[in-house]
């Protein structure tokens, strides 16, 4: 219990100790460095310090198929990480994790569903979440259900191809016939 209580202040301790070091060794610290001749990507996970790796390890397998956008992101939550109540951390670690479970196509649908939500004012969506609230355990198990039936027969097919009768006109091309 007490090693838990110690690990918010041991990791902003150590996030300050690699901050200056980093400083010290480099007097522009976002300036990517060159090695043989080479670009180092500053945002490659070998290149992040190990309290960054620690934080971020449930998207290691992820992290090389992420955008820079999205990387910088990671990055600024990681280093905030530090500075979180025990609580928050450990709820950003299990969202983290369930994220890296998602398959692709769940976290397509995911950015899309918060792009989309970003669109609903804000009063209408407190609005929309009281009406929720005052609905009974048995009306919100029907309303997950419909949502899952929905997405269940949502799967897109292509029409099916229908056969088309060939018409031969006698000023048209024979089938064996080239054009010169």
């Amino acid at each position: 219990m007490q090693l838990r209580l110690l690990a918010p202040a041991l990791l902003a301790l150590f996030v300050a100790l690699s901050n200056s070091g980093a400083r010290a060794q480099n007097s522009e610290p976002n300036a990517p460095t060159k090695a043989a001749g080479k670009k180092v990507d500053k945002l490659a996970w070998n290149q992040l310090n190990p309290l960054q790796q620690t934080v971020l390890a449930p998207l290691e397998s992820d992290w090389e198929s992420l955008s820079n956008d999205r990387k910088t992101k990671w990055l600024r939550v990681a280093n905030r990480y530090p500075y979180m109540t025990a609580p928050e951390q450990e709820r950003l670690q299990g969202r983290m994790a369930d994220w890296a479970k998602l398959p692709q196509k769940d976290r397509r649908i995911a950015r899309d569903n918060y792009l989309t939500s970003l669109q609903i004012p804000a009063e209408q969506k407190a609005a929309a979440w009281e009406a929720y609230q005052q609905l009974s355990e048995e009306e919100k198990q029907k309303l997950a259900q419909q949502e899952l039936n929905k997405r269940k027969s949502g799967a897109v097919t292509a029409p099916a191809i229908q056969p088309r009768a060939v018409i031969n006109t006698p000023s048209g091309p024979t089938p064996n016939s080239t054009i010169k």
